[in-house]
């Protein structure tokens, strides 16, 4: 039987309590035990041999303790199946794959003496501090994207643009195939129609979110930033865009695309994903288990979210929206085309007047005239006469 230093050094120290080479508050001061311990491991020793002082469990094998076929199958599985998964991963994988329950501790030290090595190594920790959470859900969304082959070579490589709720943790997720504009929009439209409008983003300093440009003077007057078209949206719809300076700054969210590439990268594998749209119509089960067993309760039992717009003027918001002035022949130029804007009844003439041009999510254009549409184009007569332009 193999013994400890610190089981060794026990059974010396009573072995001379015994034999009356040693005081029994002695013994007690060295082994850091009550004097009432000590004369139970002496009782313990007469009644038997000296090794009985130790654990009653010494030397036994234990009932729960796993076969070694059953480990060898455990290892081939990892290695036909599993291999560059992380440990409480293949813990879950087992148990609900192969109905094997594995202790996660036994399990990492059975794979590093098999010489599976772990999924990543620990680098040393920075010092940082803390942030405390925000106190209610939806107060502040933290958004970002992760760029990263999801699909293995299996197809096309994706980027997953989230979001997740700083005082909760949920998360909101959608593959798409760049970080773009409407990208975020369209997570965004997705979250203001399902939950509301949350108070605050929280992003990193990319020019989705905030315009490198110079403020114009016009800008400059009113005391205006430059806004992207993203910020233009979410400022109409009275959401604050707070500036991230460092990726720790965000560490929720990028905490979150550590976890999914290590999870969900698996997950698809063994769903035998292969293309964006299979990938997204995936995801929201996935994100239904994660966000039931992953968010917290947040301090304010009630939500923040505010009312969004309906769908219809939500879309006129998120949207890429320009302003121009009409031309003394009511026309205007948008893309490298020349726009002639048709006779209304409604107004004599908006010569040298500002109008919106709407981008919509589906391709189309509107101009818009004093929130009046005044000529519209689908998505393929924008396609035509920018060909016939060609």
């Amino acid at each position: 039987m193999l013994l400890t230093k610190e089981e060794k050094n026990r059974i010396e120290i009573i072995q001379a309590v015994v034999e009356g080479k040693l005081d029994v508050e002695d013994a007690a001061t060295l082994l850091s035990l009550s004097v009432r311990q000590v004369y139970r491991l002496i009782a313990r020793a007469d009644e038997g041999s000296i090794i009985s002082i130790l654990h009653a469990n010494k030397g036994r094998v234990a009932s729960n303790k796993i076969s070694d076929q059953l480990w060898k199958h455990i290892f081939l599985l990892v290695k036909q199946h599993y291999q560059g998964i992380n440990d409480r991963h293949l813990q879950e994988i087992l148990k609900r794959e192969h109905s094997i329950e594995v202790g996660r501790e036994s399990l990492r030290k059975r794979l590093r003496l098999e010489g599976f090595a772990p999924k990543r190594k620990r680098r040393k920790k920075k010092y940082r501090a803390r942030r405390e959470r925000k106190a209610a859900f939806g107060c502040m969304l933290q958004i970002d994207a992760s760029p990263h082959d999801w699909l293995e070579g299996r197809g096309e490589r994706l980027t997953l643009v989230g979001a997740r709720d700083d005082a909760t943790g949920y998360v909101w997720c959608r593959f798409e195939e760049s970080e773009t504009t409407w990208a975020y929009i369209a997570l965004m439209r997705e979250i203001l129609l399902s939950h509301g409008l949350p108070f605050s983003l929280y992003s990193d300093r990319h020019t989705i979110f905030h315009s490198p440009r110079e403020a114009t003077i016009i800008e400059q007057l009113n005391n205006q930033k430059p806004l992207t078209q993203f910020g233009r949206a979410m400022n109409e719809l009275g959401i604050k865009i707070i500036k991230a300076y460092s990726p720790q700054a965000k560490g929720r969210i990028e905490r979150l695309w550590e976890f999914f590439q290590d999870r969900l990268v698996v997950e698809m594998r063994l769903k035998g994903i292969t293309t964006k749209e299979e990938a997204n119509q995936y995801l929201p089960g996935f994100l239904k288990q994660i966000n039931a067993r992953y968010t917290v309760p947040a301090q304010q039992a009630e939500t923040v979210f505010r009312i969004s717009p309906r769908a219809r003027e939500l879309d006129r918001i998120l949207c890429l929206k320009e302003t121009r002035v009409v031309n003394s022949d009511h026309t205007l130029s948008y893309e490298g085309l020349i726009i002639q804007l048709p006779r209304s009844t409604k107004y004599a003439s908006i010569a040298k007047q500002r109008v919106e041009i709407l981008r919509l999510r589906d391709g189309s254009v509107e101009v818009v005239y004093k929130e009046q549409v005044i000529q519209r184009f689908t998505q393929k007569a924008m396609e035509r006469m920018l060909k016939e332009k060609q």
